[in-house]
């Protein structure tokens, strides 16, 4: 099948691949390098948006924010411009749902599917396949495009109407920013009390405090002392608002997320929107002493 994908950046880059094995593949980046990495691999490169929904019906995105979705989809040169009735433009973005229930309905309106499909477990879950991806859409819709999607991945969930992948997915976002604070506090406290950080972990993970941060944040990029993670402080704090505005447009109070938020801006403030959020282990350390890195 031909098959498009905007954006293929950390997470873009192997869901993208994993659509190369079985599909043919049109790729649009803003990054020459990221278009030679596709091409080099048989992908096709498009200058432009138009230009790719131009060769295929079924076109992803995995872009940074709700609004360069709208800027790619109704934009100079955008999808719309030659996009054809009864496509599917699949959302893959960590987006903002009441965004994204807009799009739709525009796009409904011109005959065009658009779903959201944002997806959980980093970059080691794309490249392992087995990543999380939740759809938003119409039931119909999401029987429609799951075989496709089942190139990229064994652990596709329906979650119900439009706009529903990316309200869990900002939920889940905090929650994993919540445990993360609490997992580095908690492994801080025991350090201070001499207990070797990678015993602390190994335990709690096979205990009822385990979390992704036990399981992959803290082993695989913190005590190995890679403290690459491949996910910015930038869009975290990006994914917590999104969270925060679905509470607050619900009346919700969540006082563990909005704590969460404060804690992360100290690693803004010191190490600045684009760092890794690795960096948190560093704030951490400092703040209480503790060594967490070998």
């Amino acid at each position: 099948m031909k098959v498009g994908f905007i954006g293929l950046g950390n997470m873009g880059k192997p869901l993208a691949e994993r659509l190369l094995r079985n599909n043919e593949l049109f790729v649009h980046d803003l990054d020459q390098e990221n278009l030679e990495y596709f091409t080099n691999r048989g992908a096709t490169a498009c200058s432009t948006p138009s230009d790719l929904a131009s060769n295929t019906s079924r076109i992803f995105l995995c872009l940074p924010t709700s609004a360069i979705v709208e800027k790619v989809i109704n934009g100079e040169n955008g999808l719309l411009t030659t996009v054809a009735k009864d496509s599917f433009i699949i959302d893959m973005t960590t987006g903002e749902p009441e965004i994204t229930r807009q799009i739709s309905k525009t796009l409904y309106s011109k005959k065009i599917n658009f779903i959201d499909a944002p997806v959980s477990g980093g970059p080691k879950g794309a490249n392992q396949g087995n990543i999380a991806i939740m759809v938003g859409g119409t039931e119909s819709q999401f029987a429609k495009i799951k075989p496709l999607m089942d190139d990229i991945s064994s652990n596709i969930f329906y979650a119900g109407k439009i706009g529903s992948g990316h309200s869990i997915k900002a939920g889940n976002n905090l929650l994993n920013l919540i445990c993360r604070m609490a997992t580095f506090e908690v492994i801080s406290l025991l350090v201070k009390d001499g207990v070797d950080p990678k015993k602390a972990v190994e335990i709690i993970q096979k205990s009822s405090g385990r979390n992704y941060a036990t399981e992959i944040t803290l082993p695989d990029n913190i005590l190995s002392g890679k403290m690459v993670q491949g996910f910015s402080t930038g869009l975290m704090k990006k994914d917590a608002g999104v969270a925060t505005k679905i509470a607050d447009s619900n009346n919700v109070e969540i006082p563990l997320g909005k704590l969460s938020q404060e804690l992360l801006k100290n690693t803004i403030d010191e190490f600045g929107e684009n760092a890794d959020m690795s960096n948190v282990a560093l704030t951490y350390e400092k703040l209480t002493g503790a060594k967490i890195r070998p």
